[in-house]
């Protein structure tokens, strides 16, 4: 019994080693300042614009520009191929199992859409990073204008086919009404009458669940508990399969990571294709 006992307190010590050890999808300003101080191996990636890199970045932080992972060609926001990708962050000096933390300009959009791209071609330690002056400016984390190179490295891509779905899964998931189909853009995008006349509408059975909604005020994601009472409000359910999309991939990518990695929802993917492809056929309806 003893010896029982004894293997008991010693699972549960490992179980709480693990627990307070894990990893969070999201780091804080003074964990982020403690991890560039004591962990070399760490890559911090700036996902601006080159010009914005150039001006101030976090110090020691590489450059790659998210748009710089599209394709050139007329459907807005379709991503690179996966050895296209690999080539790009393997001259970067990121690999697939480089220990990597993603910045953007504190929309959450960016960085979580090169997250996404990121863990869909087999990257296995991404994290995020939400750039707030103030708190990085209280945990002291520098900033610069000298830019940083790293040496090469090989990425060697797998595809995580389990988070991306289809222009044709999409046409056969909106008829299954257990389904959810959630649109991630702003309301004039959802409705068709955007200033921009990029959309007009949205997909058939489309709901509008705005990206900003699981967002506070900073731009910084919300609670896990915060963001599950907002996808009950929209009937979300652990057993349904749920589908997210914008305009380009970029704002469902914010929907992806508050739905899939921080509130748990076991059965989110995100249409890589969007708007954008769904609109480029003719003969695909879209409802205003």
């Amino acid at each position: 019994m003893k010896k029982f006992h004894k293997i008991a307190a010693s699972l549960l010590f490992i179980i709480a080693v693990l627990t307070v050890n894990a990893d969070p999808l999201i780091i804080d300003a003074k964990s982020f300042a403690s991890e560039l101080k004591s962990n070399k191996n760490i890559v911090v990636i700036d996902v601006q614009a080159a010009d914005v890199y150039a001006r101030q970045h976090i110090q020691g932080a590489i450059n790659i520009p998210h748009k710089s992972l599209y394709k050139a060609g007329p459907i807005d926001g379709q991503f690179k191929d996966a050895a296209d990708l690999a080539v790009i962050f393997g001259k970067a000096g990121v690999s697939e199992s480089t220990s990597i933390v993603i910045y953007d300009d504190g929309s959450q959009k960016y960085n979580s859409r090169v997250w996404w791209v990121l863990k869909y071609i087999g990257a296995t330690d991404v994290k995020l990073f939400h750039k707030e002056m103030s708190l990085m400016e209280a945990s002291r984390i520098p900033l610069t204008s000298t830019p940083t190179k790293r040496k090469p490295v090989v990425f060697t891509p797998t595809i995580n086919e389990s988070m991306n779905i289809s222009m044709a899964d999409v046409k056969t998931l909106i008829e299954n009404p257990n389904a959810l189909l959630l649109d991630a853009r702003e309301p004039d995008e959802f409705n068709g009458i955007d200033k921009d006349k990029k959309s007009k509408g949205h997909l058939p059975g489309a709901i509008l669940l705005n990206y900003k909604e699981i967002l506070i005020s900073t731009g910084a994601y919300q609670t896990k508990e915060e963001i599950m009472a907002i996808a009950a409000k929209y009937g979300l359910t652990p057993e349904k399969e749920v589908v997210v999309y914008c305009q380009t991939g970029i704002k469902a990518a914010v929907l992806y990571v508050g739905l899939k990695e921080i509130s748990g929802f076991p059965n989110v993917k995100l249409y890589a294709g969007a708007y954008a492809e769904w609109a480029s056929v003719p003969e695909n309806k879209i409802i205003r």
